[in-house]
């Protein structure tokens, strides 16, 4: 395969994985909804400490485990500021 073949391939990957990155942050902003209903803080420490343990189990591939709690504390980091903008404004439309 030429350069770039390689690079079209890695083209389509990166939008799948955008795709992904969307999909999962539309299912953190009804998270963020039912935490504010329920009076849940929006940081789960456990939780987010549970994930970096799955996904470590599961990495099986080429990229190392340190690679990917790096790149999921960035997910994580942006789901949290996600939920508390979600939260602020749920709390003051109730507010009005």
């Amino acid at each position: 395969m030429k350069l770039e073949e390689k690079r079209k391939r890695i083209d389509e990957i990166d939008a799948r994985v955008l795709e992904l990155l969307n999909q999962r942050t539309a299912v953190a902003r009804e998270i963020a909804m039912l935490k504010t209903r329920a009076g849940l803080p929006i940081v789960d420490g456990e939780r987010e400490l549970d994930i970096l343990r799955r996904l470590a189990f599961l990495n099986t591939g080429e990229i190392d485990d340190a690679a990917v709690s790096r790149i999921y504390e960035v997910i994580l980091d942006e789901s949290r500021r996600i939920q508390s903008s979600i939260r602020h404004d749920l709390l003051e439309q109730a507010a009005k």
